[in-house]
């Protein structure tokens, strides 16, 4: 007996020592346990919890010959395999959130176990984005985002731009030359997360008549205007010289030849 204790005692300082392994899983999903130290012959298996409630319950508690029999809340919803001693919980509720401990004994008797803490989130749902122009000059503009989850607690918030992380500054400047940007906020917690984009030329250069028009574009067109009213005054002028020049030179002709038939008159004879 002496020499019995005296093996277990690794057993269980190393069972304190491990700690419990963390496991986030979003509400309404499955929970899935699978123990990392697998005995080569177990003889008895059970998984029991303690709730974040304070309750503590027995989940199954099987023989290896036996068939697992689940009772309480667990029953209907886990599923146990003796092959990997691994426990699966389907339909979770933040109710089920606790410390999950698996204990078995080998067929010398010796016990070992392993522990997960579970919490258990509400899946996050889609942000909202708002956004506020702060400065616009000089083809400069400075905006800031803001990135929200309705009714969500303990939600954790970053940016990207074109793919870029940003980390979890909101505050931007953009210049108008360059091609739009598109930023993304990542809502998460450790369960699950939820994104939302917006591009820099819905805050900063808003669509007109269906047409976004940026600094660069504006100059652009502007330039053309200039170009081709310089054109428009060239051909307008050309054109008018050109009729002068004509006028003129009917005139002259007409002053040199007279009115038609008053030289043929005058030499008819009487």
């Amino acid at each position: 007996m002496q020499c019995t204790a005296l093996l277990l005692i690794p057993f269980l300082f190393l069972s304190r020592a491990q700690g419990c392994e963390d496991r986030a899983v979003p509400a309404g999903g499955e929970l899935r346990l699978l123990p990392k130290v697998l005995p080569q012959a177990w003889e008895v298996c059970e998984w029991t919890v303690a709730l974040d409630s304070g309750t503590q319950l027995v989940i199954v508690r099987t023989s290896k010959d036996k068939v697992p029999v689940f009772k309480g809340r667990f029953s209907g919803r886990a599923t146990f395999l003796p092959e990997t001693l691994s426990l699966s919980i389907s339909a979770v509720t933040q109710a089920d959130s606790g410390s999950y401990s698996l204990r078995f004994e080998t067929s010398s008797g010796l016990t070992h176990s392993q522990c997960f803490h579970v919490s258990v989130w509400e899946p996050v749902g889609q942000p909202h984005l708002d956004s506020h122009l702060l400065q616009q000059e000089q083809g400069w503009c400075n905006f800031s985002l803001l990135c929200s989850v309705p009714r969500a607690t303990k939600v954790s918030y970053s940016w990207s731009r074109n793919g870029e992380p940003l980390g979890h500054g909101n505050l931007l400047s953009v210049h108008g030359d360059t091609e739009p940007s598109t930023y993304v906020c990542n809502a998460s917690n450790p369960a699950s997360w939820s994104t939302a984009s917006i591009s820099s030329t819905t805050v900063c250069f808003p669509p007109a008549a269906g047409v976004a028009w940026s600094y660069c574009r504006i100059k652009g067109v502007l330039s053309l205007l200039v170009l081709g009213s310089l054109v428009a005054a060239v051909v307008i002028t050309h054109v008018l010289t050109w009729q002068q020049d004509r006028s003129q030179a009917v005139a002259s002709l007409s002053q040199s030849t007279g009115p038609p038939g008053r030289d043929s008159q005058a030499a008819r004879p009487l």
